[in-house]
């Protein structure tokens, strides 16, 4: 479940983008991603940006959380799924930093984002609709990766198909007294963890809830006074209904386990580690270690031709425009499946009810027919007049061949996805490449100017 609130910051900029690149809190920076910035001067770059379009936004950033369910994510693909929602949200318009905290009981990415548009200036709009378009891609995201949605555990009747409820309910809800909505939160948690029913009636039990079986199963918390029936939170709450889902939370289990990654990729600060700075033969250990990484590293420097620092950003920046250009070309192609498949949903319906359209305008009397046909002839005059206005001609293209052209670009939409994938892949490796180069020459330099001074 991913929850997701933005505020604007209007002051101390520098303190909000410090307290979020906080070491501390994001696995020693490792979980840090920027756009067009750099996480220690985006404050800076923010403010470049804004005096260059000469915005007179009062606003200096957004401030975006996207906080989700304890043990449902592992960092790093909380991090993959903040990345993506920046670029389905602000579509490289707005520097911004992103980062993921691991350092409380749930895992949380925080993302400031400058209010200026780098493009042409114009200052971000923050409203309902802006803030329900990125509670819908934040949820389309964690769909994908089979993760659970806030919707789906609100008090929503329309998207949690739970059953009507009284004004007290209501108000019991709002106030965060409702006994049902705490039994409610309590079975989703529960279906997440239990390995069976057994296991199910036990956490529940865990927790203070006495069980009574019957006909309904019914649950009473600690102080409650009645037993409350789980069927009467909603349809999802049956006894059958919550050992399916059960039974499906336990086949996705295998997506949602998660082991630390190593981060074996990356250099390593020896005269900062902790550990280092106590134990010589470990020192020694990330030395080796750092130069087998800065080995790797000067392969793919030497394998891409990159003689020097203008040639090695010149690749850097081609690796993140070819980026830019597929996401462009997906857009375009989406459009294109998308007008083309209103375009044929519209031909159908023209030739559906064509015969009934032609009765109707040799009908004697047109008011009765249009009274007995009237949602048939209005859709055929709509699919009509879409025909009409678009392809500007009476002749349409033929149903048959649009739909095999449809197929073929959604087969190369699917091709454009694996080479986004692909190259946002890549992306991070330079985005690596370049941190672990300049990690490793700060390190030396620092080594050069430490053996000067004791020499002196």
């Amino acid at each position: 479940m991913a929850i997701t609130k933005i505020h604007p910051i209007k002051t101390t900029l520098n303190l909000s983008i410090d307290y979020i690149c906080d070491p501390a809190k994001t696995d020693e920076e490792i979980l840090i991603s920027s756009f067009l910035c750099g996480h220690k001067t985006a404050a800076l770059e923010f403010a470049k940006t804004k005096e260059k379009m000469n915005s007179q936004s009062k606003n200096l950033a957004r401030h975006l959380i996207q906080s989700f369910m304890p043990g449902e994510v592992s960092p790093e693909l909380a991090h993959t799924i903040g990345q993506d929602l920046c670029d389905k949200h602000l579509q490289r318009k707005y520097e911004y930093v992103l980062t993921t905290h691991v350092d409380k009981g749930h895992i949380h990415n925080h993302i400031i984002f400058n209010n200026v548009n780098h493009l042409d200036g114009k200052a971000y709009i923050s409203n309902k609709r802006s803030y329900h378009q990125i509670r819908n891609i934040s949820d389309s995201l964690c769909r994908v990766h089979q993760l659970s949605i806030a919707s789906e555990s609100n008090t929503s009747q329309a998207r949690n198909k739970t059953k009507g409820s009284s004004y007290k309910e209501y108000q019991e809800r709002k106030n965060g007294n409702s006994y049902k909505a705490k039994l409610q939160y309590a079975i989703d948690l529960a279906i997440k963890k239990a390995k069976n029913w057994d296991d199910f009636l036990r956490i529940l039990q865990s927790q203070g809830y006495e069980i009574k079986y019957g006909k309904h199963i019914s649950f009473k918390a600690v102080r409650q006074e009645r037993f409350t029936r789980a069927k009467t939170i909603g349809d999802d709450y049956t006894e059958d209904k919550i050992k399916e889902r059960i039974a499906d939370s336990q086949k996705n289990k295998g997506h949602r386990i998660y082991t630390s990654k190593s981060h074996s990729n990356r250099i390593v600060d020896i005269s900062t580690n902790q550990l280092a700075s106590r134990s010589e033969g470990f020192a020694k250990w990330l030395k080796l270690q750092n130069l087998k990484i800065m080995s790797k590293s000067w392969n793919e420097i030497n394998e891409n031709n990159l003689t020097d620092i203008d040639s090695f950003n010149s690749y850097i920046e081609q690796v993140h425009d070819k980026l830019g250009m597929l996401q462009s070309e997906i857009k375009v192609l989406e459009n294109d499946i998308d007008n083309k498949k209103t375009t044929l949903q519209n031909l159908q319906n023209q030739n559906k009810y064509h015969a009934i359209y032609k009765n109707y305008l040799s009908a004697k009397d047109r008011d009765k027919f249009f009274r007995d046909y009237e949602t048939e002839i209005i859709i055929y005059e709509a699919a009509d007049n879409y025909l009409s206005s678009t392809y500007k001609t009476t002749t349409f293209p033929q149903e048959n061949l649009l739909t095999k052209n449809i197929e073929c670009l959604t087969r190369k939409s699917s091709s454009l996805y694996q080479s986004h994938k692909d190259q946002k892949e890549k992306v991070k490796e330079v985005n690596q490449l370049r941190q672990n180069l300049e990690d490793y020459l700060r390190q030396d330099d620092r080594h050069y100017y430490k053996n000067i001074k004791e020499q002196s």
